[in-house]
This record gives C-alpha cells, sequence and structure tokens, in this order.
C-alpha cells in the first residue's frame, strides 16, 4: 500500500480514469443500445392481444434503464440538476421494471432450483417465493425511486421538496 503512494506522488502511478470524449462516446453507445432494446422489445409487442401481460413487455424499462445509463454516462459532471433528474428517471424505470415482474398481470415464469416447486395449488411455492422476493425488491426499488426524486426535486433548490422548510 505504501508503494502506491510513493508511485502515485513520483508521477509514475496509471492514470485509468476516462477522458470526457471517451465517456461521451461509451455513453452514446449504451444509449444506442438501449433505445435498441426498447425497439426489439416494441416491436416483439406488436403481435401480441395482451400488451401488458406478455414477457417482452419487461424489455421496455430495461431499454430505458440502459439508454439513462449510457445518458449519465456521456452527460459532464457540471450539469448537476440534469444528472439527477436522468438518475431519478433511470431508478424509476428500474423500479417498473422489478415492480412488472412482481406484481404485473399474468402467470409468472419464476423458477424455483429446489423440488417444493411440484406442488400443486393455490400454495405453489415456486411462484409465491418468487412473488414474495421479487415484492420485496420492488418495494425497495420503489423506495429508492422515490429517493431519487426527493433528490432531484432537493436539486431543483425551489420545486416541491425543499430543506429546513418548516410551517
Amino acid at each position: 500500500m505504501g508503494s502506491s503512494r510513493k508511485a502515485k506522488a513520483s508521477g509514475t502511478a496509471k492514470k485509468k480514469d476516462l477522458s470526457p470524449g471517451q465517456c461521451v462516446a461509451i455513453g452514446l453507445a449504451v444509449i444506442a443500445v438501449g433505445i435498441g432494446v426498447v425497439v426489439l422489445g416494441v416491436d416483439s409487442l406488436a403481435n401480441k392481444a395482451d400488451k401488458f401481460a406478455a414477457g417482452e413487455f419487461a424489455a421496455l424499462p430495461v431499454g430505458m434503464v440502459l439508454a439513462f445509463g449510457g445518458a449519465l454516462l456521456a452527460l459532464p459532471q457540471s450539469f448537476p440538476r440534469m444528472r439527477a433528474l436522468i438518475a431519478a428517471l433511470m431508478i424509476t424505470a428500474l423500479a417498473l421494471t422489478v415492480t412488472w415482474i412482481a406484481f404485473g398481470p399474468g402467470e409468472s415464469s419464476l423458477r424455483s432450483g429446489f423440488s417444493l416447486n411440484s406442488v400443486r395449488g393455490p400454495l405453489q411455492t415456486g411462484h409465491m417465493l418468487g412473488r414474495v422476493l421479487f415484492g420485496i425488491g420492488a418495494a425497495l426499488a420503489d423506495l429508492l425511486a422515490l429517493w431519487a426524486w426527493v433528490r432531484f426535486f432537493v436539486a431543483l433548490g425551489g420545486g416541491a421538496v425543499t430543506r429546513g422548510s418548516s410551517r
């Protein structure tokens, strides 16, 4: 550990940070992948009768998460409000994905790796366990999205939520 400090002090340490141009290029590539996932999801949903019950519906917010993540990477640090908005949108899309899997319509295709999956009737543990676990994850993701939106409004500095406001 001491030798790495000496290497940094003497200027021989390798710099691992990306340049701003590299960040923008990688961010734009990730945005393109995310938009591609959304387009493929929309295309596969075009032929479905019940679009919200289709498993392909989950591709839409997943693609949005990728696109917003790429936008965060491409956007410079000097735009904190815009970055806070994009982060809130990204976390909301992620929360939407987990919430849709947990509580969405249709039969879940969750499988368990142990023998209780073969239980029939109202207590199908594989499906119930999957829904419960995704439900817990959905609740946590929704709380994280709420926190991100609160942080965004705080970053606005005069929005719906202000620091230290009292009645």
